[in-house]
């Protein structure tokens, strides 16, 4: 078992980009990804990765880029020459993970802002 970071990447108009296909080819796909850098820089460049290897034609997310996001998500834009979309391109959220058979589990913080601490102590009289 391991603690890793996994990078859940919505595509909300995948092959916009491209040209062309107008709305008709347009539909929201789901990737996960293991990441080992979170930037905006290293995540932007998993985002083309995916999308190039899933019908967006290679360099025509040149102009892609990070757009500010609230709720701790990074999201990535474009927008087409003569056309305006409502939604970003791309919306990716890092979470840790534990990974154990190839499969993996949400880990989550515990919120203890208002909870003290108590521990056993072997020293009981």
């Amino acid at each position: 078992m391991e603690v890793v970071q996994l990078a859940y990447i919505t595509f909300n108009r995948i092959g916009s980009a491209s040209g062309g296909r107008g709305f008709r080819g347009q539909r929201q796909v789901r990737f996960s990804a293991e990441i080992t850098e979170t930037d905006q820089s290293a995540l932007r460049q998993l985002v083309i990765e995916i999308a190039e290897a899933n019908g967006e034609v290679k360099g025509a997310l040149e102009n892609l880029s990070y757009e500010r996001s609230f709720a701790g998500e990074f999201v990535f834009n474009i927008q087409g020459p003569n056309t305006f979309y409502g939604t970003p391109y791309a919306e990716c959220r890092v979470i840790h993970a534990l990974k154990a058979n190839e499969r993996y589990f949400k880990l989550e913080a515990i919120d203890d802002r208002d909870i003290t601490p108590f521990a056993f102590s072997d020293n009981a009289e």
